[in-house]
């Protein structure tokens, strides 16, 4: 075999000049959207004008992240095709699945009682002041988590890339994500979205055509795995990575679990339609499940034509592929999608973090009565306060990226028990939301970091939330349920609400269909 080749850089002007020019796009499209932003509702969730081709790229990118290009790539190719049979079905089910269960509902909700995260619908269902500050409070650690995590692989990759200290990478990317939130909250966002999703989509296919290119073929590389490698053909994978309830639990945590995520949820609240939300849910499906899928099979046919590679060094597989095939430029353009893939991720969660303050703590438990003019000056502050917290995080990397994305993404999925529960069963009551997901942080907490084998080979995530599920159930029985009023707007009226939405599409596509 031949030795693990080293990344280098010997010339870093490509990828400073790249890297510029990408910015400097960014702050254009944040200062464009920031002559449209005028409410905290602009702010937070677009006006709720948001159109599909916006909704859906903005969906599938800020659900990549770096761990999408780094890590993932990194684990097929360390474990073959069992790792994709894994990722990929649960990628494309992630957002299909909160479409189906909660999607409709929310738009409908948002434009109805003016909804603009999923604080203000916990705290509206459940008739409490309470569950809004814990999960303000608790939405913030964990999504705070994460964006540290993108920002520990912006630092990586600046240094790998230039030579330079890691904590430049880190400063850059927060200071030009945090800038164009300033300006343009979600609307800016979702925008640079757009670019960054394509940017995204480009790589994953390149990287994919360049590695089918480096290993000879697709029956070049196929026989070598079943000659040097064959676990990496089998299931449950090289060294048997994957047992039956990793397997299982990968897929559902990456699927259903998403519901609990805040910048999915808010996602909802943008669309302008209930037509455009499922367009948009489809677009998004179709880019991530496409794009995700070249960029992890990159993975497996590297490892027959780059060998050697393990722990830290196989997170840059796909930033090698790039740099050893394509000129400079075209490889740091490349390479500058994966960083997209972060900013992305990051621009969200500091949109919807700046939301936990600005919206869920400051409007609705201090001042009621602040002016719009206000909140929106607040917002701008508070972005700018959240996205140093982020830089911190990024420069003191307290865990890898991977580790800090698993850990906060499974904090956030606690929160999918009382969603489900609130929006499906009257008999579900703030005492019992609130002492459940207590309860299930606790025990998440405690078997992350010390209880490993209370998981039972499963996800911790998993067992923790079962346990808030039977908590919830239990203690709503015994403890007085909301108001009717409150339960007629969520139920009763929201099926009326959906019955006029479908009578109202229905005729519009009668009068479509009499025009033509």
């Amino acid at each position: 075999m031949n030795e693990a080749p080293i990344l280098v850089q010997p010339d870093p002007g490509p990828f400073y000049v790249t890297l510029a020019i990408f910015f400097l796009v960014m702050l254009g499209i944040g200062w464009y959207a920031t002559r449209q932003t005028k409410s905290l509702s602009d702010f937070l969730v677009m006006g709720g004008k948001a159109g599909a081709v916006v909704g859906g790229f903005a969906y599938f990118a800020s659900q990549y992240s770096m761990s999408t290009f780094m890590g993932v790539p990194a684990m097929t190719y360390g474990t073959g095709f069992a790792g994709m049979s894994i990722s990929v079905p649960g990628l494309a089910f992630s957002m299909i699945v909160p479409a189906l269960f909660v999607g409709r509902k929310l738009m409908l909700m948002g434009r109805q009682y003016g909804f603009m995260t999923m604080t203000d619908y916990l705290s509206d269902r459940y008739e409490s002041n309470a569950i809004r500050g814990v999960h303000a409070v608790m939405m913030l650690a964990f999504v705070i988590a994460m964006m540290g995590a993108q920002t520990v692989g912006a630092g990586v990759i600046f240094n790998v890339f230039t030579g330079g200290p890691e904590w430049v990478g880190v400063v850059a990317m927060g200071i030009v994500v945090t800038i164009y939130c300033i300006a343009g909250g979600m609307r800016g966002a979702m925008m640079t979205d757009v670019l960054q999703g394509a940017l995204m989509v480009i790589t994953a296919v390149v990287t994919f055509v360049v590695t089918v290119h480096m290993g000879g073929g697709m029956e070049t590389i196929t026989a070598k795995l079943a000659a040097d490698n064959p676990a990496h053909l089998t299931f449950p994978g090289t060294k048997g990575n994957f047992p039956w309830a990793t397997y299982m639990s990968m897929i559902v945590m990456w699927s259903f679990f998403t519901i609990g995520q805040p910048t999915l949820f808010t996602k909802f609240f943008t669309m302008n339609s209930y037509r455009t939300m499922f367009k948009a849910v489809i677009l998004g499906t179709m880019g991530m499940l496409f794009s995700a899928t070249l960029i992890e099979w990159s993975g497996v046919n590297a490892s027959t034509f780059i060998h050697g590679l393990s722990g830290k060094q196989a997170d840059f597989i796909v930033p090698m592929v790039l740099q050893q095939s394509l000129h400079p430029f075209l490889a740091a353009l490349l390479i500058t999608g994966i960083v997209s893939a972060g900013m992305s991720t990051i621009s969200a969660l500091l949109v919807v973090a700046t939301g936990g303050v600005t919206r869920d703590l400051y409007q609705n438990l201090l001042h009621p009565q602040a002016s719009q003019e206000r909140l929106l000056r607040l917002s701008r502050w508070m972005t700018v306060v959240l996205g140093m917290l982020a830089v911190v995080i990024g420069i003191e990397k307290p865990a890898g990226i991977f580790a800090l994305i698993r850990f906060a993404f499974g904090g956030l999925g606690i929160w999918v028990a009382p969603v489900i529960l609130g929006m499906y069963w009257k008999r579900a009551t703030r005492t019992g939301a609130i002492s459940a997901v207590i309860l299930g942080e606790v025990l998440y907490v405690v078997i992350v970091a010390w209880h490993k084998e209370w998981a039972f080979g499963f996800d911790p995530l998993i067992v923790s939330w079962c346990c808030t599920m039977v908590v919830m159930v239990g203690v709503s029985l015994v403890t007085r349920k909301a108001s009717q009023e409150t339960l007629d707007r969520h139920f009763d009226k929201l099926h009326h609400a959906e019955h006029a939405l479908g009578q109202s599409v229905a005729s519009r596509r009668v009068a479509s269909a009499t025009q033509a």
